[in-house]
């Protein structure tokens, strides 16, 4: 079976800087070879798994937001 996918992921990076991937990227990396650069590699693994995954959207933690913003919900 192909692999389904239409969404992507955001990641943060340093202040002001976001990194989005398509959900697939872990097939592209590990059936096509796909090597991210290293500042997105980086920035995955400085991700705070146990606040991400104890939020919901639109809160997702990004740490250089201010928490007064106005989001778009759409």
């Amino acid at each position: 079976m192909a692999p389904e996918g239409t969404g992507e992921v955001r990641i943060p990076g340093e202040a002001g800087i976001a990194y989005a991937a398509p959900f697939l990227i872990t097939h592209y990396i590990t059936v096509h070879g796909y090597r991210p650069p290293q500042v997105f590699i980086d920035a995955v693994l400085a991700v705070d798994l146990d606040a991400w995954a104890a939020a919901r959207w639109p809160d997702v933690p990004f740490p250089w937001v201010p928490d007064e913003v106005e989001r778009m919900l759409e």
